[in-house]
């Protein structure tokens, strides 16, 4: 005769995909993180072109336009990644359980990871 209790592993696997999507969200948070640092040296960055010696006013105009256009492209893949549906579905969880237990977040501090700014590192799945 079949049974409909829960087993003892459902409550592993159910923890192990908890876990799984938590490491996804903390991989897009991450990823998000590190396009916000980026954008913080994007004005110096577009203005470098005005602030070296240029053959002539077209080249420097040139050179100014091209590095708008890369900020604006950097602007708005950092703006499609922030409305992205992963991004908005995290920060919804992420309010919600800040509501419920407000002091119930730890504040996430960069020695926690020293790796955290690597942009090519790869995450390594435990099992």
């Amino acid at each position: 005769m079949a049974s409909n209790h829960p087993t003892q592993s459902q409550p592993a696997k159910d923890s192990a995909q908890e876990e799984e999507r938590l490491e996804d969200a903390l991989y897009h948070l991450n990823q998000l993180h590190l396009q916000l640092r980026r954008l913080r040296s994007a004005l110096p960055r577009m203005l470098e072109p005005l602030n070296t010696k240029q053959p002539s006013p077209e080249a420097m105009y040139s050179a100014f336009m091209q590095s708008v256009d890369s900020t604006t492209k950097e602007l708005g893949s950092f703006r499609d990644a922030l409305a992205s549906r992963e991004i908005r579905t995290i920060l919804a969880k992420a309010n919600e359980s800040q509501k419920r237990d407000p002091k119930g977040i730890k504040q996430w501090r960069a020695m926690d990871d020293p790796f955290w700014a690597d942009p090519d590192r790869k995450r390594v799945k435990t099992e």
